[in-house]
């Protein structure tokens, strides 16, 4: 027991030590965790999130990532900062999702639609268009005998946005405006809804006191009819009977 004086004296000391070395690790480790190496597959898509380059507490900052397996600090899912969508809103701007008609699938979240690390597909999308919209929307109205080209080639984007819009239906302008992109020689008489004939608008048969438009007499998406009319019409004619009375 010669040694123990020695060893008294020292050991007040090696423990302060030791203690300020696990605290200065801890701390170290708390800041410069890299998920990645454990989750490198998360960073693995033609479509990578700008977020990941944040750093993961940006989104996860309710998750104690020194701890294996990892340790919630918030009652929120995946330890995430904040509910969808207001997490997203902290870098997209919340204006161009809030407008007047709101796709529903907001409701359900972001990642609904979107992977929140990485995809294959274009913006962080779940699946490719249309196989994507028809998660909700029921294929068999976009797949009849006669099918609209934009839809036929999965170009939904063409005419709706995903997300809200001051317009009906999502469409990006104005629904006169959305067709004349595609069919700018359109616009001729009586049956035009911009005010050009001087008369008083005649009303969607569809949607009562809402002004005619080219999706009255068409259907936007696939018909079993020619030309992708309404009404299950075989003809101009019984197109037109559903409106004018003809004698």
């Amino acid at each position: 027991m010669r040694g123990q004086p020695l060893y008294d004296a020292l050991l007040p000391g090696f423990l302060s030590l030791l203690f300020c070395s696990l605290v200065l690790c801890s701390q170290a480790s708390a800041v410069e965790v890299n998920c990645l190496k454990c989750h490198a597959k998360l960073k693995i898509g033609k479509s990578v999130h700008k977020a990941l380059n944040m750093g993961c507490p940006t989104c996860h900052s309710g998750i104690d990532a020194t701890t294996v397996p990892h340790r919630k600090t918030t009652t929120l899912k995946n330890g995430l900062s904040a509910e969808q969508p207001d997490l997203c809103y902290g870098c997209h701007d919340k204006e161009k999702f809030t407008r007047k008609d709101i796709h529903p699938a907001i409701g359900m979240g972001c990642t609904g639609c979107h992977n929140p690390h990485s995809s294959q597909n274009p913006r962080l999308l779940k699946s490719a268009l249309p196989v994507l919209c028809y998660s909700c929307h029921d294929k068999a109205g976009f797949i009849k005998k006669n099918v609209h080209p934009p839809v036929a080639s999965g170009q939904c984007m063409t005419c709706h946005t995903p997300h809200s819009s001051d317009e009906m239906a999502l469409l990006l302008k104005k629904p006169i405006d959305v067709c004349l992109q595609c069919h700018p020689d359109t616009p001729h008489g009586r049956h035009i809804s911009s005010g050009q004939t001087g008369t008083a608008e005649p009303q969607d048969p569809k949607r009562p006191g809402k002004p005619f438009y080219c999706g009255s007499c068409h259907d936007p998406h696939s018909t079993d009819s020619p030309l992708l009319f309404r009404f299950n019409a075989k003809s101009m004619t019984e197109l037109c009977i559903n409106c004018h009375k003809m004698n």
